[in-house]
């Protein structure tokens, strides 16, 4: 019996879709180690890894989101298949902030990780801390404050994402 059990004929293996390298496979688990593959998943990673370098000069560098800009403040997450949108933010990618130091995007990550490639080791190149997100937030209360106070006594403008503050002279 245990014979019969050793000699079953391999099963082939289902078709599925690989979003890294958007084609449809029955490799199965195999199919990460294929140089293919790993080229695609380097450059897959490489994109995200540049969008994600964006948000966090917001994260060093909270500014104000003006209500026109909400629409056009948005970040795709390929770990958790979301269109992150900035409507009701206060703050330049706020939702995108938080939402990469959530634990449910570090699962989906490890999850990614696990199925895709590579090792786990680079997970802190996909994710914002809560460590970060604490300084992000006290900045963003000192800005909040500074603007109350300053719209007393400054005028405040925006030009091509640079912020100027000209004082009021009564």
């Amino acid at each position: 019996e245990e014979k019969k059990r050793k000699m079953k004929p391999s099963k082939k293996s289902e078709i599925e879709f690989c979003k890294v390298c958007r084609l449809h496979h029955d490799h199965g688990p195999r199919h990460k180690y294929f140089p293919r593959h790993k080229d695609s998943l380097s450059a897959f990673l490489d994109r995200f890894r540049s969008k994600i370098a964006d948000v966090r000069f917001f994260v060093r560098n909270p500014s104000v989101l003006r209500p026109q800009e909400e629409s056009k403040n948005r970040v795709w997450c390929v770990f958790c298949d979301e269109d992150i949108v900035e409507l009701g933010s206060s703050f330049a990618c706020s939702k995108a902030i938080n939402h990469f130091a959530s634990s449910d995007h570090l699962k989906n990550i490890k999850q990614f990780l696990w199925k895709h490639g590579p090792a786990m080791d680079c997970i802190d190149d996909f994710r914002i801390s809560e460590a970060d997100v604490a300084k992000w937030g006290k900045k963003c209360q000192s800005l909040r404050k500074e603007d109350a106070s300053a719209s007393c006594g400054q005028l405040s403008r925006t030009s091509n994402g640079m912020s100027f503050r000209y004082h009021i002279q009564s």
